[in-house]
């Protein structure tokens, strides 16, 4: 999951932090806590279907509506879409990237 957060949403979250922590506790990991806390604070939510889509091909990245990347596993990958998201664009055919260069590897 992806949380984006409005800088409103923040401060009112900073405003009541020592609250959500001491009634809530932090075992919940970081996505239940958050959840709980802006529930509890009003902090209402929304759902953008389109702010992050899971596909292993680099060529998503060419989305400009998207805000994250997952899962690109192999490093060529990872690097190519870095690569498409910094202005570099790549050929991507059936979710294989050709760099154009080497990748190295440390």
């Amino acid at each position: 999951a992806v949380e984006v957060f409005s800088k409103v949403a923040m401060q009112i979250y900073f405003d009541n932090a020592e609250g959500c922590h001491t009634t809530m506790g932090v075992n919940a990991g970081e996505d239940g806590f958050f959840k709980g806390c802006m529930d509890a604070i009003g902090v209402g939510f929304m759902t953008d279907p389109n702010l992050f889509n899971p596909d292993v091909s680099p060529g998503v990245c060419n989305n400009e509506g998207r805000a994250a990347f997952h899962p690109l596993k192999q490093p060529v990958n990872w690097q190519c879409c870095l690569d498409i998201i910094s202005g570099h664009p790549h050929n991507v055919v059936y979710g294989q990237c050709d760099l154009g260069y080497d990748l190295k590897i440390a």
